[in-house]
């Protein structure tokens, strides 16, 4: 299956919420397509803003495919209707770029950690 089958109105997805924009009343979600997908607060059944923040988890479908410059235009679910297939796309960039962050982090800790210890000895 390709990209453009994958993306198009109807398909779902498990997304993540990378930003919240108050004054446009609307998140961006990444889904795994190239650009991220533009969510209307309003379009987020059951939305609450304690639950529904940056790095938070939902199921969206997509109600206007990507164009040109502009990502996907989404809606978020609370249940997916029987029978529906909801795709999880492998790490997405956001989910690659917070691991990377992990990991250099954690690589850092450990070489200071290793400087201050050969340093008093």
């Amino acid at each position: 299956m390709n990209s453009v089958e994958l993306f198009k109105k109807g398909s779902f997805f498990k997304a993540i919420i990378t930003r919240v924009e108050p004054t446009l009343e609307a998140a961006f979600v990444d889904f795994g397509a190239e650009r991220q997908g533009f969510l209307p607060l309003k379009n987020i059944e059951g939305y609450d803003k304690e639950l529904h923040k940056e790095g938070s988890f939902l199921i969206v479908s997509i109600e206007m495919p990507e164009n040109g410059q502009k990502g996907a235009a989404v809606k978020a679910h609370k249940t997916v209707p029987n029978g529906i297939t909801v795709h999880e796309l492998e790490l997405s960039y956001q989910e690659k770029k917070s691991t990377i962050s992990t990991a250099i982090f954690f690589a850092s800790a450990i070489i200071l950690f290793g400087a201050i210890v050969y340093m008093n000895t």
